[in-house]
């Protein structure tokens, strides 16, 4: 008897730190794309981003974010990858990696921000030959309608979460809480190391 091929999410981002946002938006892709499981990405040296904490740091963070969650697993396949770590490059890095990847349904999801510069990144005809594009909803962004690519992203309805890592950083460098905005083995770590303060 054949078995089904897995559908998977691809969820790349610094995480730097991850937090509820991440969790939640995830979590209700999984049940609005029927997806078998989401690996959550961090990047390692992405193209358009200078300042970030160790990789080594922001993948134990996103780690104890998912942990308890079995649908939600962990990929440091950026590492791997030599020179900048473009999208295109991490997909094929991906199925390269093991067997699961490279018979899988693969969707990719991104928010509308990334969607919108989507002609600006490197071989998007790579990224829509290899995966299915989920984009996600963003609070102040429009989702352009993009040629050629637009009628081959699948529109998620999740909901609009107003909050980011730089929100989480800022906070703890003005000396204030981010409690019930990551989750709480994250916030122990961040503040055993120090981070961001």
């Amino acid at each position: 008897m054949k078995t089904r091929n897995l559908s998977i999410g691809i969820f790349g981002g610094l995480f730097d730190p991850p937090h509820i946002g991440h969790l939640i938006v995830n979590e209700w892709l999984l049940d609005e794309f029927s997806l078998d499981r989401i690996i959550f990405i961090p990047a390692f040296n992405p193209p358009h981003k200078h300042m970030y904490s160790p990789f080594e740091h922001r993948y134990r963070m996103t780690e104890i974010a998912i942990k308890g969650n079995k649908r939600f697993f962990i990929s440091g396949i950026e590492k791997d990858i030599k020179g900048r770590s473009y999208t295109y490059k991490v997909i094929k890095a991906l199925k390269k990696s093991d067997k699961i990847y490279q018979q899988a349904i693969l969707y990719l999801i991104i928010g509308a921000d990334q969607w919108n510069e989507i002609r600006h990144w490197k071989k998007p005809e790579v990224i829509f030959n290899e995966t299915r594009v989920i984009v996600l909803p963003r609070p102040n962004f429009e989702i352009k309608k993009i040629r050629p690519y637009y009628n081959k992203i699948l529109l998620s309805n999740a909901p609009l979460i107003d909050l980011s890592s730089t929100l989480l950083r800022e906070r703890i460098k003005r000396g204030l809480g981010i409690e019930y905005l990551t989750v709480p083995g994250v916030v122990e770590y961040i503040k055993k190391n120090k981070f961001y303060s």
